[in-house]
């Protein structure tokens, strides 16, 4: 999502993060939403206003140690 709290994300949150609806899943589910601010424009735009890389790798590979920490050590924090 480009913002916290947009369509898709409050729909995700509403049902899996504060209602619980992740009961089947192996861990909880996080989301990573853009921070919120006025977005820029222009090609530098996606660039500062949307996730990174590094933070959507971060994310997920926490999410992977939660499950199997000794294949997927902490090694970048």
């Amino acid at each position: 999502e480009d913002v916290p709290g947009g369509a898709t994300a409050f729909m995700m949150q509403e049902v899996l993060e504060k209602q619980g609806g992740f009961q089947w899943l192996d861990s909880d589910p996080r989301t990573l939403a853009a921070g919120e601010h006025r977005p820029s424009y222009g090609s530098d735009g996606g660039y500062f206003s949307k996730p990174s890389t590094e933070q959507l790798f971060e994310l997920v590979y926490d999410m992977m140690n939660e499950v199997d920490p000794t294949n997927f050590p902490i090694f970048f924090k």
